[in-house]
């Protein structure tokens, strides 16, 4: 094993946040991987995390870097610092996991490339939804041929997003803020992964609706793949219809909530009885965390994949799929998440040596796609693109 010689990879978290507190888990069940250290700014919430992890605490990447045990360190730090982090975890010769977007440009996007091949670390982006089990067995499906080329691909996803408590980068488009940065990263990969990951280019509309949350909660967007198949995407995180409506209550977080019982506008109530500050401290370690696995597959939203011969949604179960003449399911492993496969992808890259799929020139291609999304809204024009790669076998 690279820079160990333990059976296990030693797994450092910087940030612990929301996205580490998913995280985090499982590492912890993978037998092949161990959590031993954290870094946050804030002491309790390291407190909180060496209670439930008997971890070492650190305050800043460097610290944690210089631990002996830690392999390979997960970056779950605001997107724009994603650069500097992953340049000193690059440099200190750790592996890296670096939660999505990677970075805010393709500049930064180079930079951290550039390091990582430099050193021979393994490096990978955890864009976790396009790891979930239903959307790779929906790549499989159509790479088989068995219901014909594809053809379109259709997502449509609501929720309150936008209301959710956020620090201000969040809310700050210049620092990776936005529903486009933040979440057309899940939902443009999930494309490019089933497509094939070569897009030719994007036609899009944002919606920046209200003044005390000055970024994207909205997008329309047109992609057009290099073999001719295309994709429609909408996303609205605006806290007034849920997509749950259409999914029989199946959520991202791969729970299930009644429909009927979906309180309206929850999460504005919320922040305007609370603010941002006080919701804020009761999300990731200084909240609760799922240690297990949810008890179904992940829903980005309703998403609807055509071929020449049949169309594919998901089930609870799996898939189902609907052919010219008969209409039959697919079941998936429910036993792993996204996030399992995504510590299993790094861990196969570190020991086996086997490339990874989610690496940063694929990351970057899935940039691209947002930062192009953004440039046609403003000039209202495609936006050809210039940095996209195929997906691995």
């Amino acid at each position: 094993m690279s820079h160990s010689s333990r059976e296990t990879l030693g797994f450092g978290i910087l940030g612990l946040g929301r996205a580490a507190a998913a995280t985090v888990p499982a590492i912890a069940r993978n037998p092949n991987t161990r959590v031993v250290a954290a870094a946050d700014t804030n002491p309790d919430v390291l407190k909180a995390f060496h209670a439930r992890y008997a971890a070492h605490g650190y305050a800043s990447i460097e610290e944690l870097c210089d631990d002996p045990e830690v392999d390979a360190v997960y970056i779950a730090t605001p997107t724009h610092v994603h650069t500097q982090h992953v340049l000193a975890a690059v440099g200190a010769g750790k592996h890296v996991i670096c939660e999505k977007p990677l970075a805010i440009t393709l500049e930064d996007a180079d930079r951290m490339i550039a390091s990582v091949e430099a050193s021979g670390v393994q490096f990978i982006v955890g864009q976790s939804q396009s790891y979930e089990p239903p959307i790779r067995a929906i790549r499989e499906l159509v790479r088989s041929g068995e219901i014909g080329p594809l053809g379109m691909i259709s997502g449509w996803y609501f929720n309150d997003w936008l209301y959710r408590p956020r620090l201000p980068a969040e809310l700050d488009t210049r620092m990776g803020g936005g529903v486009v940065f933040r979440q057309g990263a899940h939902h443009f990969d999930v494309a490019r992964l089933i497509g094939g990951g070569v897009l030719r280019s994007v036609r899009a509309a944002t919606g920046v609706w209200d003044p005390e949350r000055p970024t994207e909660g909205s997008y329309s967007v047109f992609l057009e793949f290099e073999s001719g198949a295309a994709a429609n995407l909408v996303y609205s995180g605006c806290d007034h219809f849920f997509t749950t409506e259409l999914t029989g209550g199946q959520t991202e977080g791969g729970t299930r909530v009644d429909p009927a019982q979906q309180p309206h506008a929850a999460a504005r109530r919320a922040l305007a009885a609370a603010g941002d500050a006080a919701l804020k401290r009761s999300v990731g370690f200084a909240g609760g965390v799922r240690e297990a696995i949810a008890p179904y597959p992940a829903y980005f939203g309703l998403l609807v994949v055509s071929c020449q011969r049949g169309d594919i949604r998901q089930t609870p179960e799996g898939l189902l799929v609907y052919g010219d003449a008969d209409r039959w399911s697919v079941t998936v492993d429910t036993r792993v998440n996204g996030r399992d496969l995504m510590i299993a992808e790094l861990y196969d890259a570190v020991v086996h040596g086997k490339p990874p799929l989610h690496s940063g020139r694929w990351a970057k291609a899935t940039l691209e796609v947002s930062l192009a999304v953004l440039e046609s809204a403003r000039t209202h024009r495609d936006v050809l693109l210039a940095h996209q790669v195929p997906s691995l076998d």
